[in-house]
């Protein structure tokens, strides 16, 4: 990912306007996906008091605003040093890290909860298991880890994909194969839930988002699970 690094300072003032023109087709915005990612985020958040949340690959910290409100402990990791400068400014008391894009700067069983939004299509193939492994790592026993992707399999997202300028270089997973890194690693029993099946925000169709969620056609997914231990 450290390959990206210009690429993405860059982009970074430019970002949310970027992502809006390549999603425009549907009538959305960005911020339609992120707070539908944060509303997936939360339920998991529920019964959860000050988590310490590690955000890999977190850009300028957009999600971070949505997550629940009893939720302040938030570290954020980026290759991008502008990207975070941005961050710093959007949410003050939160951290945020620049790292190598390769090995986290943390202990072992530091975190509460890792997550990383669209990050893996811009990570090389041949590390998205060393990717994987540094996700697990920082995870305490019991911590949730939660990776949402692009889905291959839905032409829209394709579209956007291929409307967007710094996903050009992207390389798309399948959720099954996000599943196969984590089993990888013998300490994650997880799932794919899949999301954003329509594009409107009424909560009926909220609530139809989650009685698909099985269904492997939504625009994005979500790979989730708790690292054993005690």
């Amino acid at each position: 990912m450290t390959e990206h690094k210009a690429e993405f300072d860059s982009y970074s003032q430019d970002y949310k306007n970027l992502v809006n023109q390549s999603v425009n087709f549907s009538g959305l915005t960005v911020d339609f996906f992120t707070k539908g990612k944060a509303n997936f985020l939360n339920a998991f958040l529920e019964n959860e008091q000050d988590y310490k949340i590690l955000d890999i690959g977190c850009g300028t910290g957009e999600i971070h605003a949505f997550l629940r409100n009893d939720q302040s402990n938030i570290t954020g990791v980026d290759v991008s040093a502008e990207s975070l400068k941005i961050a710093r400014i959007n949410n003050p008391n939160n951290k945020y890290i620049s790292y190598d894009g390769y090995n986290l700067p943390f202990e072992d069983n530091t975190f509460d909860m890792a997550l990383t939004i669209c990050v893996m299509h811009h990570v090389s193939p041949l590390q998205w298991q060393h990717f994987v492994n540094e996700m697990v790592r920082v995870v305490k026993p019991q911590g949730r880890v939660f990776i949402f992707e692009h889905n291959p399999y839905n032409p829209l997202t394709r579209l956007a994909v291929n409307r967007c300028p710094f996903d050009k270089d992207a390389v798309l997973l399948r959720s099954k194969k996000v599943e196969c890194l984590l089993n990888e690693t013998n300490l994650i029993t997880c799932k794919s839930d899949f999301i954003f099946f329509t594009p409107f925000k009424h909560s009926l169709f909220q609530k139809l988002d989650k009685l698909l969620s099985w269904l492997p056609l939504g625009a994005q997914y979500c790979t989730h699970g708790r690292k054993k231990g005690s």
